[in-house]
Formats: C-alpha cells, sequence, structure tokens
C-alpha cells in the first residue's frame, strides 16, 4: 500500500492523547527518509542504528515546534566517538519537516559499547531550538550516561521543560537489508488553567504508572513493523483507556547545503589557502550531511 493510501505508515509523526488522562504522545515512524540517509553515509551497523534513533529522536521533538524553524539534536564528547548530528527543518507553516545527519567517529569502537565509552565521560547532548523572529533561540545541554539515549532524552524534557517523559527508540534493518527506525514517547501535562477541572492526585500518578508500563510493554520489532498502522500500535497499547490522535507530520529526508552559500564562504578564504585545498584547479567541498560534492573553478572564486 503506498503512502498516500496509507499515511501513516512511515515518515510520519502522529500526535496523540490518551482519553481521559493528562497524558499526550507521539509516535514517528521513519522509512525511505533513514534508509536514504544512513545509505549514504554507509556507516558500520552500530553508528547506524544509534544515528538512526537519532533521527527519529529529533523527528518526534522537532514535530513539536509551532513555527517555521530548526531543531538541532548534538552528542559530543571527547572519545573515540566525537560528534553525531542531526536537524528537524520546519517551514512555510506545513505540517511536514526535512531531517538530516551525520556522524564524526574514529574506527575504534567495539560492538555493544555503552554511550560513555564511545562519546566520552564529559559527553552531553545538546538540543538547539532555532525558530527565527517567532521566539528567542533556546538550548538545552544534559549529560550523556548511560547505554542509551533515552536516559538523557528523558533528562532533558525533566530539566528544561519539567515534564515527565518516556521515550522508546529503535531503528534496525528489515529483512531485505532497509534500514527502519521509530520513536515513541508520552509526556504528563499538569493542568492549571482558572476554572479547569483538576483531577484527583492519586487517579493521576495511578494514570502516568500505568501509561508508563504499557509503554515498556512495546517490543521495538512492533515499533518498526510496517504493516502495523501506527494508529493500531497505540490502540494496542492504550485500548483501555481508549487514545485519540490529530493531523500528522511528514516527515522528509533533505539537506540544505547550498552551492551559493560554499561558494560565499570559500571566497572570503585568501588565494593560498584555495590554492591548498584545489586539485587540478578545482575546488572540491563534500557535504557532511548528504555526501554531495560541490564543484567550484578556483579561477571564478578568485576573480
Amino acid at each position: 500500500m503506498n503512502k498516500k493510501s496509507h499515511p501513516l505508515l512511515e515518515d510520519t509523526c502522529l500526535p496523540f492523547q490518551i482519553e481521559g488522562q493528562d497524558i499526550k504522545g507521539r509516535i514517528v515512524r521513519l522509512g525511505h527518509s533513514v534508509n536514504e540517509i544512513l545509505s549514504s553515509h554507509n556507516y558500520p551497523n552500530q553508528i547506524s542504528k544509534l544515528m538512526g534513533e537519532v533521527l527519529a529522536f529529533t523527528a518526534l521533538i522537532g514535530s513539536l515546534m509551532k513555527y517555521d524553524g530548526i531543531l538541532t539534536t548534538q552528542m559530543k564528547g571527547d572519545g573515540p566517538f566525537r560528534v553525531l548530528i542531526s536537524d528537524f527543518h520546519k517551514e512555510n507553516k506545513k505540517l511536514n519537516g526535512n531531517i538530516r545527519g551525520y556522524a564524526s567517529f574514529d574506527d575504534i569502537m567495539k560492538e555493544g559499547d555503552s554511550l560513555q565509552n564511545m562519546f566520552g565521560e564529559d559527553a552531553y547532548l545538546a538540543i538547539t531550538i532555532d525558530q527565527g523572529s517567532f521566539m528567542e533561540r533556546y538550548q538545552g545541554i544534559v549529560k550523556l550516561e548511560g547505554d542509551t539515549i533515552t536516559h538523557a532524552a528523558e533528562e532533558y524534557f525533566r530539566s528544561s521543560e519539567q515534564l515527565p517523559t518516556k521515550i522508546i527508540l529503535a531503528c534496525d534493518q528489515d529483512e531485505h537489508g532497509i534500514w527502519q527506525a521509530c520513536a515513541i514517547m508520552i509526556q504528563h501535562y499538569a493542568r492549571s488553567a482558572e476554572g479547569e477541572y483538576v483531577r484527583d492526585e492519586t487517579k493521576t500518578k495511578e494514570d502516568w504508572n500505568n501509561s508508563s508500563i504499557l509503554l515498556n510493554t512495546i517490543k521495538k520489532v512492533e515499533l518498526l513493523d510496517k504493516k502495523l498502522s501506527l494508529q493500531n500500535l497505540l490502540i494496542r497499547l492504550y485500548h483501555e483507556a481508549g487514545v485519540r490522535v490529530f493531523d500528522h507530520t511528514e516527515v522528509t529526508a533533505n539537506c540544505r547545503c547550498s552551492e551559493d552559500k560554499i561558494r560565499t564562504v570559500l571566497s572570503s578564504l585568501d588565494l593560498k589557502e584555495l590554492k591548498d585545498v584545489s586539485e587540478d584547479g578545482t575546488v572540491t567541498v563534500t557535504c557532511d550531511f548528504c555526501k554531495i560534492d560541490h564543484k567550484f573553478e578556483l579561477s571564478k572564486l578568485i576573480d
């Protein structure tokens, strides 16, 4: 079944709310987009899985932006894994966004290494939100600890937005070697509006605990199952309470690199620097994100 006839199979982020509870969530499943990105880089499997999880997480929280802008997720440290960056670009006030990402690392990591071993003891997760003139630029930073990025991602919401949050991430190849990635999260929102019905505190805690336990029962193979729609997956999880879904966001792999911007940067270099990086009268700049080579004639850069 193609994407248009069933848009909620992949490359889609779907917001939802558990009925009768102050719990909202989002689920994103990436197919063609994440496969295009990971295939272009051809990383080792361990790196690709981590990259896919970060791409899904970035799309998940990037889709929360109310205005056009860019949300960037960066993991950085002093270990063999130097940096991993992904970003989500929302534009034109549409319910869609573009993702991209890349990683820089030394080829000395072992399969199953913890994040701390990969990135080093002083590693951190930084999330930057830039929505231009709509809102002030914001950056939240948390320490990168544990075996997965889930702990740091949940800590980001606790420290920056004071929101209890549970997140599950998954990325793997299917039987045909095609990469798939998925992320799901739930968050507890306190009711504070004047005149709004206040729920019983004990029930509120029970709702959150039960929803968190149910979320932990989901298997990664279910998250990545293209035959299981996101709606049916949510119903399977929260059928007793009921779940309501909202307008979905479509996600596409797309790089923002621009020859005009690269040419401007190169033109600011002096002649010696340009000659040092040129070969046979041509300067080649390869985009870290999309791996496309941009070629410029040296003679035209120094005119």
